[in-house]
């Protein structure tokens, strides 16, 4: 696709309109034409919504709870019991589901030592709203990671994944993302979707607000940041990925008239957990300095490992490199990346980034954009607890994409979130976060770096980019010196952006 890959490209100080239109229109009919031609009967029965009616005597239970209903009921038990069945077959006893199961979520929690379990599943399903069915399925799911019955989770997790659909809520589609981890009841739309890939990304980044969000906010901030003495700006990318960040970022920096390097971080495949890049580095290279070309920049592009990167900061070092001004770039868990990155190479690029401004006679600044919630729960007092705040955070991210689709475009919306969401919804992703955590891999930058504070010019335009979209979005900022902009979905934080400097 060549530079068109970028188009239509958003100057700088420019937003476009994240609005449908007739060209995405057309593009999600390709989506729905090609990601849904499924032999006869193959899907039928998966995308249909499974959502029980409630007696209509049961007034209530016509009413649709939130995530944050259940989590805050005092009186989840009250409803339940939990039921021991051999003879029907449905959950194990506490003997067996110990058996095997040598490990646990927490390291202070020992599987074998674990006290008689508390867990709850509802009775019968008639009782229940499918979807208040599901979430207390969640619940003692949650519980049993917690507690190390790894057995017992696999068998409520199985038993979920027959009262879920991809068609149904946003509720219900977590749950499906969720149990894919057993079943992978949706590999085959995952890899039909594929087939159109590049319209799909272009789709999704043009009309949610969460990469536009980020990338506008990061370099805008880098922008502002250059000092005007600056000879040449070299920017280190955590995650290059498609390089769709830097197009309008190298429009900028051509009327600056400075030389510009772009480094992109070469992972190992093991460092990304979950979907690796739909894109070469080679690719994205070419895009990019086909780009620039056209507005007379001279960009040096290269690929290296992070330790061939601190060899190389340390030469310029000794040579006294005062007039290379260094960007580290690191994005991380936006949904349109589709792809999860270890936590612990997340902290390894910020750690690099941290002693390169603390110990190098170069100035510079380091940005963070993080779509994920990890960080603002490592904190969690369990596994249980933090299970439930990536319920909550993905389930706001679900309700957002679905609150700016048409409904006629529903089968369209399955195929970005199957492509974009999903691999971020992941029962095992979840744990090894929540390992990672334990194991002190935080992303812990005030204490070493003073924060860098976000101008109110960039602030009132990334707030004209989310006015964009016709729903709940808004903006805030906080953190140290105003440094962070927050990008929120009734009042639910989906994307955090962060800038630092030595």
């Amino acid at each position: 696709m060549g530079s068109q890959f970028f188009q239509p490209s958003w100057p700088f100080h420019r937003i476009i309109n994240s609005n449908l239109d007739v060209d995405e229109v057309e593009c999600f009919d390709k989506l729905k034409s090609s990601s849904f031609s499924t032999p006869e009967g193959c899907f039928s029965t998966m995308f249909q919504t499974q959502i029980s009616q409630s007696p209509s005597g049961d007034d209530h239970m016509q009413t649709m709870l939130t995530l944050e209903d259940f989590l805050n009921d005092p009186n989840f038990y009250r409803d339940m019991e939990f039921v021991l069945s051999d003879s029907e077959g449905s959950f194990p006893s506490q003997e067996a589901s110990n058996e095997g199961s040598g490990w646990s979520p927490s390291p202070s929690i020992k599987s074998n030592e674990a006290s008689s379990s508390s867990l709850t599943l509802p009775r019968k399903e008639s009782e229940l709203n499918s979807q208040l069915s599901v979430l207390h399925l969640l619940k003692a799911y949650g519980e049993a990671m917690e507690e190390g019955q790894g057995h017992l989770a696999d068998v409520i997790m199985r038993c979920m994944s027959e009262k879920v659909s991809l068609a149904g809520e946003p509720l219900l589609r977590l749950a499906f993302n969720l149990s894919q981890d057993l079943e992978k009841h949706g590999d085959y739309l995952k890899q039909e979707s594929s087939k159109n890939f590049e319209e799909a990304f272009r789709a999704f980044y043009q009309i949610f607000p969460y990469g536009r969000f980020a990338h506008f906010a990061a370099n805008s901030t880098i922008l502002e940041a250059v000092p005007a003495d600056t000879e040449r700006i070299h920017i280190v990318d955590f995650d290059m990925g498609e390089g769709v960040q830097w197009p309008p970022m190298l429009e900028a920096l051509a009327r600056l008239q400075k030389g510009v390097k772009l480094t992109a971080v070469k992972w190992e495949n093991t460092d990304c957990d979950r979907d690796p890049l739909m894109w070469s580095f080679e690719e994205a290279k070419r895009r990019l300095l086909d780009h620039a070309r056209r507005f007379g920049l001279k960009l040096k592009m290269e690929e290296m490992a992070i330790e061939d990167l601190v060899s190389e900061i340390n030469r310029r070092k000794k040579r006294g490199g005062r007039k290379e001004w260094l960007a580290f770039n690191c994005m991380v868990g936006l949904p349109h990346m589709g792809r999860v990155r270890s936590r612990k190479v997340v902290e390894e690029f910020l750690r690099v980034a941290r002693e390169s401004k603390a110990n190098s006679v170069n100035r510079g600044i380091i940005i963070l954009g993080d779509g994920d919630c990890g960080e603002n729960l490592s904190n969690s007092s369990s596994f249980g607890s933090f299970f439930e705040g990536n319920m909550a955070h993905y389930l706001t991210l679900l309700e957002s994409i679905e609150s700016d689709f048409p409904v006629n475009l529903a089968e369209a919306r399955m195929a970005l979130e199957c492509l974009f969401v999903a691999p971020y919804i992941s029962s095992e992703v979840w744990l090894e976060k929540w390992m990672d955590i334990k194991e002190c891999c935080k992303v812990e930058m005030g204490s070493s770096l003073e924060g860098w504070s976000i101008s109110r010019e960039c602030t009132e335009e990334a707030r004209e980019l989310v006015k964009g979209n016709e729903s709940f979005y808004g903006l805030r900022t906080g953190g140290q010196l105003n440094n962070e902009m927050i990008l929120e979905w009734k009042g639910k934080s989906l994307v955090r952006v962060s800038a630092w400097k030595n």
